[in-house]
């Protein structure tokens, strides 16, 4: 079962794998360099890491709804066969209209914030032990922030993603260069 996770480093750090290193280094850091510049690219791949990363999720749960199926009665097995629609639904989705859902996904969250928050208020005129203070706020004004800019949250976390690649580019590029 685990073999598919299942990783042998022995002998990495060989000086054969050193053009591996660097080749690999040098896609980073270019595929890094582009995703920082156009934002439009680097949302465009969180999007499809994400879609990718409920793939094996749906493929999991797929395998789970496959053992049960075979001692667990069918009513029993509607909802995982739900909830599995749903998921594949959404990465059909994620893959299709990236830009969309994350503008979405990011427009829902800056709602709940500040829904979230405005209840907050309201049951603190009522509790004399609750404060309003300024992470309230804060929270309060970055879920506007979503509401109004709803791509925000994912040219943040692009640009976030896009500088973890070129230094883990770097540091391949590094290493490749040490090993020869």
């Amino acid at each position: 079962m685990f073999q598919f996770f299942s990783f042998n480093l022995d002998g990495l750090n060989k000086k054969e794998n050193a053009g591996r290193f660097i080749s690999l280094g040098l896609v980073l850091i270019i595929l890094g360099t582009l995703s920082l510049i156009y934002k439009g690219l680097g949302i465009k791949l969180v999007s499809w890491l994400l879609g990718l990363s409920l793939l094996f999720i749906a493929y999991l749960n797929l395998k789970n709804i496959n053992e049960l199926a075979r001692y667990t009665p069918k009513e029993e097995l509607k909802p995982y066969k739900r909830n599995q629609a749903v998921l594949l639904v959404v990465i059909v989705l994620l893959f299709l209209f990236p830009t969309k859902i994350q503008s979405m996904i990011s427009l829902v969250l800056g709602v709940y914030l500040v829904v979230s928050q405005l209840l907050k208020i309201t049951a603190s005129k009522n509790d004399p032990y609750f404060r309003f203070g300024l992470l309230n706020i804060l929270i309060f004004l970055f879920g506007l922030t979503l509401i109004i800019s709803p791509l925000f949250l994912s040219r943040f976390i692009s640009s976030i993603m896009s500088l973890i690649v070129i230094v883990i580019g770097l540091n391949l590029f590094a290493t490749g260069n040490r090993l020869r």
